[in-house]
């Protein structure tokens, strides 16, 4: 098995946001996984390293960072596993890094943890609450990167608590455009998002800062309620108004997401990173006509 010597960076978990990290990053700097072959391809055809590699299986990964022992920091993408323990693939992570020199890793959960229905303004600070399934499971996650930290592994964690993200190709807009969305509760619950190219630039200065916390939240500058959000995307690309549903509805389909309810302060972000977004509300993320 060959050793790749330059790769200081592990992109576990490559999708919609770490191939966008991929893109900001020198090529020979990092490489970036899937569990498909063919994915890998299109990746390598780029001119990236791509590993083919699965959080199920712990000797996958342990393939994975022996081919890479100059990796400083891992990035986990991966959501908790769907079936039986959620947290299984982390702690199969973990036992893989033992005897590694990952110093550092960034793993990307969810605002969700904090479980907030009521408005609440919601920080690092705001002890976890998650009330469904899904926002347990990656509360869970975290834990087991927190303990191996805690108890003495080489290497420290960082949960960054994401909202939903979006793009030109994902996200509100095209759902109001495919005529796919609906509101909830008449659009009046408190909503938080970051554009993916925003998300990309907060990886790359968490992966090149010389600390972090062990609890970031990533957002923008403008939570805003749902019903402002459409109405400013309806005028502005010419949409109908979509209809409503209730929230008894959503959290019945296990749309738990749509239910969130908070409003998350990003304030510690932009100190500790010196990020300036991009996109720091909806309106330059999503105003302009495509």
């Amino acid at each position: 098995m060959a050793v790749e010597d330059s790769v200081s960076i592990i992109l576990l978990g490559g999708g919609y946001t770490l191939q966008r990290v991929g893109e900001r990053l020198p090529s020979d700097s990092f490489v970036i996984t899937s569990r498909r072959e063919e994915q890998c391809e299109v990746w390598r055809k780029h001119g990236w390293k791509a590993e083919v590699a699965s959080v199920e299986s712990v000797d996958s990964l342990k393939t994975l960072f022996s081919r890479y022992p100059k990796a400083r920091v891992l990035v986990d993408s991966v959501p908790p596993l769907r079936v039986g323990n959620a947290s299984r693939g982390v702690e199969n992570v973990v036992e893989a890094l033992r005897g590694t020199q990952i110093e550092r890793v960034v793993y990307l959960s969810t605002t969700g943890v904090f479980g907030g229905r009521d408005g609440q303004v919601v920080d690092e600070g705001t002890p976890p609450a998650p009330w469904n399934e899904q926002g347990q499971a990656r509360l869970d996650c975290e834990k087991v990167y927190r303990s191996a930290t805690e108890h003495g592994a080489r290497f420290a964690s960082t949960s960054l608590r994401l909202p939903a993200i979006y793009g030109e190709d994902r996200g509100l807009l095209s759902a109001l455009k495919s005529g796919h969305y609906r509101m909830v509760d008449e659009g009046t619950l408190w909503t938080n998002r970051i554009h993916v190219e925003d998300l990309a630039q907060v990886l790359v200065r968490s992966i090149q800062a010389t600390s972090l916390p062990d609890v970031l939240c990533v957002s923008d500058d403008e939570p805003t309620l749902a019903k402002d959000v459409v109405s400013f995307l309806c005028h502005a690309h010419g949409l109908p108004r979509p209809g409503s549903i209730s929230s008894q509805e959503c959290v019945a389909r296990g749309a738990y997401t749509m239910v969130s309810n908070q409003r998350v302060i990003n304030k510690r972000m932009k100190e500790l990173l010196g990020v300036v977004l991009t996109y720091p509300s909806y309106r330059e993320g999503m105003g302009s006509k495509r």
